[in-house]
This record gives structure tokens, C-alpha cells and sequence, in this order.
């Protein structure tokens, strides 16, 4: 609304690098100076051989998000149904969070070069991602049987066998974070307090997110903005493991949102997260 240009330009600008540094796991900067927070925790447990060399860290998240019409399941159960050849094309989810970014990008472009086009294209972008975040805020928290109770229930099961079936020579640690859906805060708050202990060459993370629909499946990366791939060695390490065990585990698939295994993958860990999908 500015007349200024260089108010655009550094107002579009500033804005689109917080929403890059809010959605890829960044500093959080104007996040932490701005936003109201409230106390949340995650819970850590330690198990298998505690000596061992070797850890192996699975993660899961305890919150659960608003549900919205952006969320509601009639929209990819429409696609699904009306055009199942552009869905079985697919290879990864929809970029939502592009035009967030992209609308203030408009703004910072069209305050440098003066276009008005482009002024206004990233005015209507942003105003559409307020007025979404608008209706995102004003929605209860859904249950989260699957996003991500489920997932909870994973560790718990981990949990109960590694006390019936310790596994010598490899230490395990249960955690459950407490905010994932504010972009992982959760687990950037595990990274501060145990990364420095846990070394990168000795240490690897499962991520277990969203596994209650009917087919597991093994992501090939993920990433709002940027597309991160998790180590194929790993990758192909946990597949061989699912197939030895008998568990059918689908590839092939990218993610353009991100889970808490988007920050020990950017951290240097082998990194692989389990999801599930429907058909």
C-alpha cells in the first residue's frame, strides 16, 4: 500500500526471507521476537544398550494442528476420483507454500522495478495466504488420530519391544515432540540440547509422521521451498531392513511440506521418514 518503492522492496523482501527462514527449519528469527508463544515439551526416553556406540534416534511429534478447508479431505478425494491419472503422475505433493513466499517475492520484485503488475499479483498472493491463515486460526485443534497419534503409538510399540527384546550394541531414544506443526519447534529444541552429544558419523534418525493410512511409505526427501533428499544408503538400508521383515514399503514418493527429520537431515544425520498413504 506504500507509495514508497523502497518501502516495498525491503517490506516485500524482509517478508519473504522470514517465511523462507519460518518453513525450512531456519532461525525463526521474527518468529521468536514477534509471535505469542506458549509452553510446550517433548518427551525423551532412552532405550536399547545404553553404552552402545552407535544411536539410533526415532522421532515423532505429540501436537496436532487446526483443521481448515484447506486441509479437508473431500479435495484430494476429488482429484482422486475425477482425474486418477494426473494423481498416480504425481510424485510428490502439492508446493502450498509457494505462493506464501511467492507473494511478498512479487512485492519486493514489483517495489525494484517499479511493476505494477507484479505489485499487485503479490498484494492479492499475500492477502489470500492471510485470509487462509486467518481461517486456519480460528479452527479448534483437530484429534490427530493419524497426524500424529499415531506415530506416538509407533514409539510405544518400539518401546515395549525393545524392553521384551533389548537389541545389544545400539542405543535408542524415543522422542516425541512437543510442537511440530509451528515448523518442527519441537525438535529445533532437541537439536539445541542434543545434537553437540549425539556425533553425525555414529548417529541415525527415523522420523515417523502421519502412519495410520493403509500403505507405508518411505520418502525420497523433503522440503517446503527446497527439495532435500535423505542419504540413499540409509534409504536403502531401512528398505532392505521393511522387506527382511516382511512389511511392504512404498518409494518413490517427495514431500512439499516438511516434518521434524527435515532438521537432523539439514543437521548432517542420515536421515529416512516413514509416512503412510491411502489409495
Amino acid at each position: 500500500l506504500g507509495r514508497s518503492r523502497r518501502v516495498r522492496a525491503l517490506a516485500g523482501a524482509a517478508m519473504a526471507a522470514e517465511v523462507a527462514d519460518d518453513v525450512s527449519g531456519g532461525r525463526m528469527w521474527f518468529r521468536r521476537a514477534v509471535l505469542p508463544h506458549h509452553p510446550t515439551w517433548n518427551v525423551v526416553a532412552e532405550a536399547g544398550d545404553r553404552e552402545a556406540d552407535r544411536t539410533v534416534v526415532l522421532v515423532a511429534h505429540h501436537d496436532a494442528a487446526h483443521w481448515s478447508l484447506l486441509f479437508a479431505p473431500h479435495v484430494p478425494r476429488f482429484f482422486g476420483e475425477h482425474f486418477p491419472g494426473l494423481v498416480e503422475r504425481s510424485r510428490s505433493t502439492p508446493p502450498v507454500m509457494f505462493p506464501v513466499f511467492g507473494g511478498p517475492l512479487l512485492v519486493a520484485l514489483g517495489g525494484l522495478t517499479g511493476s505494477r503488475r507484479l505489485r499487485r499479483a503479490g498484494t492479492v498472493l499475500s492477502l489470500g495466504a492471510a485470509a487462509t491463515f486467518a481461517e486456519i486460526g480460528s479452527r479448534s485443534t483437530v484429534p490427530g488420530a493419524n497426524d500424529n497419534l499415531s506415530g506416538v503409538a509407533t514409539l510405544l510399540g518400539v518401546a515395549r519391544l525393545l524392553r521384551e527384546r533389548p537389541v545389544s550394541g545400539l542405543r535408542v531414544l524415543l522422542v516425541s515432540t512437543g510442537s511440530e506443526e509451528s515448523f518442527m519447534e519441537g525438535m529445533q529444541a532437541f537439536a539445541r540440547r542434543h545434537f553437540a552429544s549425539l556425533p553425525t558419523d555414529r548417529t541415525h534418525v527415523v522420523c515417523i509422521d502421519t502412519v495410520g493410512s493403509p500403505r507405508l511409505t518411505q520418502l525420497e526427501g523433503e522440503g517446503m521451498l527446497v527439495m532435500r533428499d535423505y542419504p540413499d544408503a540409509f534409504k536403502d538400508l531401512v528398505s532392505a531392513a521393511a522387506e527382511q521383515a516382511g512389511v511392504p514399503l512404498e518409494r518413490g514418493l517427495r514431500f512439499r511440506n516438511a516434518t521434524d527429520g527435515l532438521i537432523a537431515l539439514k543437521a548432517g544425520y542420515p536421515t529416512v521418514m516413514l509416512g503412510s498413504i491411502n489409495r
